[in-house]
């Protein structure tokens, strides 16, 4: 057979190296006569950084998409660069500056206080200068200020409010009292008086007692004395039942506020209400100490009737000693016993 010669390698494409070929700086194992020995390419700096030779037409590989990164290895035991852990503070150290914040917080609180206390009870600023009593009328406002120890020139906070109420209530005639201060030098009292409405006679001593029938104080020079009297209540009375007395005199005050109401008290001033031991009520009214027997209660219809009777007495000009209203089986019969 005819050999058919090889074709000529392609233009412009280079050989690529046999597996056979030394890399650059070693020689090939001789097969045939030693080739010409390579010049040696000089070393670059040690402190340059060498950079891959990018031949002219192909482009850098492109950047790393992730870089995985290596934790740090722990020193080893004893090593110089080992960080030692901080420790801890125990439990009594910090419990121990916790309270030393707290006492000086303290301390510092009450130095202010006690700064700003010694100023106001020491300052002339808040010095009592004006005292105002409203609502008196039996005991004037020096009185009703000095029974509560309200003193002008005094320092106003050193007043105790709720003392000086309780000590202006003492007084019998002063049912309650309010004191309040005024900033910076006013303190004001406002009073509320009982009202007498009647005198009491128990043994042989008189009392005042208010609308509602309590008996508030004993009669003294400068009371009023020109009031209904009470009559028929005994000291064992009071001290067996004394509710059960309050309750009977301001039932026969009841009696007065009708009596008042049907005209009876204006032409017939009431003198005496008497209670007897059954319980039934007599009222003596007028100059001519006429007696109206009422008997028990009720006695609002008891008291009309007699206004009635008085009336027509008053237009006959005939003078009545005795009017008996106590007939409760028959109400509408009165008797009359005249002068």
């Amino acid at each position: 057979m005819t050999e058919r010669p090889s074709a000529p390698p392609p233009p412009n494409r280079r050989r690529a190296p046999s597996p056979s070929a030394a890399p650059p700086g070693r020689a090939a194992p001789a097969r045939g006569p030693k080739p010409e020995p390579a010049a040696a390419a000089p070393a670059p700096p040690r402190n340059e950084r060498v950079r891959a030779t990018i031949p002219p037409n192909e482009s850098p590989a492109p950047p790393a998409t992730s870089v995985s990164v290596r934790p740090p290895r722990p020193p080893k035991a004893g090593s110089p660069r080992e960080a030692r852990p901080a420790r801890p503070l125990s439990r009594h150290l910090r419990a121990l500056q916790l309270f030393a914040g707290a006492a000086v917080v303290i301390v510092a609180s009450t130095a202010v206080a006690w700064g700003a206390r010694r100023y106001i009870v020491s300052s002339p600023r808040f010095a009592v200068r004006t005292v105002l009593v409203d609502g008196v009328q039996r005991r004037s406002a020096e009185q009703v200020a000095s029974s509560g120890g309200i003193e002008v020139g005094k320092n106003i906070f050193t007043l105790d409010l709720e003392l000086a109420s309780a000590s202006i209530s003492t007084d019998p005639w002063i049912e309650k009292a309010t004191v309040t201060r005024k900033l910076p030098s006013t303190v004001h009292v406002s009073v509320v008086e009982r009202e007498a409405q009647a005198l009491v006679a128990i043994g042989g001593d008189l009392y005042l007692a208010t609308r509602d029938g309590e008996l508030f104080k004993e009669l003294a020079e400068d009371d009023p004395v020109d009031l209904p009297i009470v009559t028929g209540i005994t000291g064992e009375q009071v001290a067996r039942d004394r509710v059960g007395v309050v309750i009977a005199v301001r039932r026969l005050l009841d009696v007065v506020e009708d009596m008042t109401r049907a005209g009876i008290a204006r032409r017939y001033p009431i003198q005496e209400l008497h209670i007897e031991r059954d319980g039934s009520v007599v009222v003596t009214i007028g100059k001519e100490g006429i007696a109206l027997h009422l008997g028990q209660p009720p006695y609002r219809d008891k008291v009309g009737q007699a206004s009635r009777v008085l009336t027509e007495l008053a237009q006959r000009k005939a003078s009545a000693s005795v009017i008996f209203l106590d007939n409760d089986a028959h109400p509408e019969r009165v008797v009359v016993r005249m002068k």
